[in-house]
């Protein structure tokens, strides 16, 4: 297998967007709590709790006061953790890459990889993009990452495409043997793309 050229990579970067997992929006602790206030029925508490303290009810005021801040801390602490969990996401993908370009090896930061891109890995590797499997020899690949399992999977040209056991993902890690890969999908696309996606917009159940 001979690679992309230059010019189709440089293309299919254009086209596709960088190799990476990205945060749908930023937000600072602030911005996560307050925006805990938002909904219609938190508004009706707010009111309500306004109105029952001005008529005297210290009660009802304490109990829809505590209802609040309740509903507040818990969807702000499953915001919050999604945010920091996609950050730790971030940091277990591939810093850099040995690819083929132009018929001939090469190392490139990881964000510039693309799909259709051969990637020849070994042990100790990590995988910077979801790939089909093209040759390998005695290769085990660490999966906890998308899976929690622990064991190692072994990978080879002779498995099936749909049990994943010819194709490699995104973060995993390379315990023993060497292979060479083509690129499917990288970035959002790949399944740890689609896993960040699903924590940064998951909604918080209310209280």
């Amino acid at each position: 297998m001979t690679g992309l050229s230059s010019a189709v990579a440089a293309q299919k970067l254009k086209e596709h967007g960088l190799n990476e997992i990205k945060r749908e929006k930023a937000r600072s602790p602030w911005i996560l709590f307050i925006e805990q206030f938002k909904s219609p029925l938190v508004i009706i508490l707010i009111f309500a709790c306004i109105i029952s303290a001005v008529l005297g009810e210290q009660i009802e005021t304490i109990a829809i006061g505590a209802i609040l801040l309740l509903n507040a801390l818990i969807g702000f602490f499953q915001e919050y953790r999604a945010e920091t969990a996609i950050l730790a996401l971030q940091e277990m993908t591939a810093p850099r890459a040995k690819i083929i370009r132009d018929g001939v090896q090469a190392v490139i930061l990881a964000h510039d990889v693309v799909p259709d891109d051969v990637l020849l890995l070994e042990a100790g590797d990590i995988v910077a993009a979801d790939a089909e499997i093209f040759e390998a020899s005695r290769f085990l690949v660490n999966e906890a990452i998308l899976t929690g399992e622990s064991l190692p999977v072994e990978k080879s040209i002779a498995g099936d495409v749909t049990q994943r056991t010819k194709r490699v993902f995104m973060g995993t890690t390379v315990i023993t043997g060497t292979a060479t890969v083509k690129v499917t999908a990288t970035g959002m696309n790949t399944e740890l793309g689609q896993i960040a996606h699903l924590m940064a917009t998951a909604q918080a159940v209310p209280a």
